[in-house]
């Protein structure tokens, strides 16, 4: 990386605070170890000296170098140790994950987006012992909240630790520099009708008002946006931590589905917006395909290493002018499979991808997140004017706002893969009303939590 100008004081505040904001009115108290199975004996915070190979099965592509990379940084620290990275993409990982873990062939970390059912089935390690261990429980709480799950497996913010990671996601827009002054674009819209007054300018121009990746979930995030935008965040995140009661089956998850459903109806999204997945969607986007991209801090090191200087970022606006601003985040998890034959190594792992400098330099460059881990831990830096350092800026300007909430994707362990992205199509493809929408996700959500 060349010409780093530091953002020392955007990345530390962010990685003291991570997640405070997250949890609205979460908490994150100390470790339960009755919700799921400890290590079989002391844990140890050494990796020995004979060879190991450390299995790491993650998600396609992003997720991939980044985590080939920790690995080799890991090497390079111990010696005996070769970190192999394997991969799934998305979809398939948290639909078999459960499979794989109760099967024979088990990784020693595994990328977790949902805990729910694994907690309750005792396929992931109690981590509160390598909290105490390597002193984690003394970093700032918050950040890992949405990893603590209560002994049902259900109610999350609370209970024991079973996930880690190197740092947190965060979703907004990116925008076509070019493209957005060619539509009259100064500055990122204040609400979400002066958004929709740029799509349809886009439109108006014969531009592709919006790349999105519909194929798996991309669309979901506008969504989950403007759900938001029209009624606020706390009932979105109580029905994320599945706060007894939560639902939305509301009027702002019908507005917000309404409004999507419009936009497909005004050829803002693709017309073949259900067929396009996440590798394709960026793709599009880099080849002036769309003046705005709907996504996550993981794609800012492409967009920067492809068109340095080419793309910006803002925050999804609020529905009313100088209303509060919110966002998706979550953090990059690994969970130790409870039959991980290197229990150990693995949380020596998770240990190092937090404190090393080069590690947390790498999350932010490579990963496109931003770092986890202690309050005194080195600042990473960010090039002045890139896409990676308005994604850090905006996560800072939102945890000054308290505006951070969890993925709906991510409420319960299928509510992604079978009810999210197909209710979702159906819903930009005309085929469902937004009423039906609501009633829908909400009914498989009450059916995945056994209400």
């Amino acid at each position: 990386m060349r010409s780093l100008t530091p953002y020392r004081r955007i990345v530390q505040a962010a990685a003291v605070t991570a997640v405070s904001a997250l949890l609205l009115t979460a908490c994150a108290p100390g470790g339960n170890s009755s919700a799921g199975p400890e290590p079989s004996k002391p844990v140890s915070t050494g990796v020995g000296s004979e060879p190991v190979t450390l299995r790491l099965l993650v998600n396609s592509g992003v997720d991939v170098p980044f985590y080939t990379a920790l690995g080799k940084l890991f090497h390079a620290k111990y010696d005996n140790v070769t970190v192999k990275v394997e991969n799934q993409d998305y979809a398939t990982l948290t639909t078999n994950i459960a499979h794989i873990l109760a099967g024979s062939n088990v990784p020693d970390l595994v990328r977790v987006s949902q805990l729910g059912n694994l907690i309750k089935d005792h396929l992931l390690t109690n981590l509160d012992p390598y909290a105490e261990a390597y002193g984690w429980d003394k970093w700032p709480q918050s950040q890992f909240a949405s990893t603590r799950v209560g002994p049902d497996g259900k109610q999350r913010g609370t209970g024991s630790l079973y996930a880690a990671g190197p740092g947190f996601g965060l979703t907004g827009v990116y925008y076509n520099k070019s493209l957005a002054q060619r539509i009259g674009m100064t500055q990122p819209p204040a609400t979400v009708a002066e958004f929709e007054q740029l799509l349809g300018k886009a439109k108006g121009a014969g531009l592709q008002p919006l790349m999105i990746n519909g194929k798996d979930g991309g669309s979901v995030y506008p969504l989950q946006n403007l759900v938001m935008s029209a009624g606020g965040a706390q009932a979105v995140q109580d029905w994320n931590y599945a706060k007894p009661g939560a639902s939305i089956d509301n009027a702002a998850t019908v507005k917000g589905a309404t409004t999507l459903q419009h936009w497909g109806q005004s050829g803002y999204l693709p017309a073949d917006v259900n067929d396009i997945d996440q590798t394709r969607a960026p793709a599009e986007f880099l080849k002036g395909n769309g003046v705005f991209f709907p996504s996550g801090n993981w794609q800012a090191p492409g967009l920067d290493k492809t068109g340095a200087g080419q793309f910006g970022f803002f925050l999804f606006p609020p529905g009313d002018a100088g209303g509060p601003t919110y966002a998706m985040t979550a953090a990059a998890n690994l969970g130790i499979p409870a039959k991980s034959p290197n229990a150990d190594v693995a949380a020596a792992f998770l240990d190092f991808v937090q404190t090393n400098s080069q590690a947390r330099q790498d999350t932010v460059a490579l990963g496109g997140l931003v770092p986890a881990g202690p309050s005194d831990a080195s600042a990473p830096t960010a090039a002045k004017g890139s896409a990676v350092a308005a994604t850090v800026g905006a996560f800072q300007e939102l945890l000054n706002r308290n505006g951070l909430v969890g993925f709906m994707a991510d409420a319960t362990a299928s509510i992604h893969v079978n009810s999210l992205v197909p209710q979702t199509q159906l819903l930009v493809a005309g085929k469902t009303t937004p009423e039906a929408y609501a009633a829908k996700v909400q009914s498989d959500y009450e059916r995945d939590l056994g209400q």
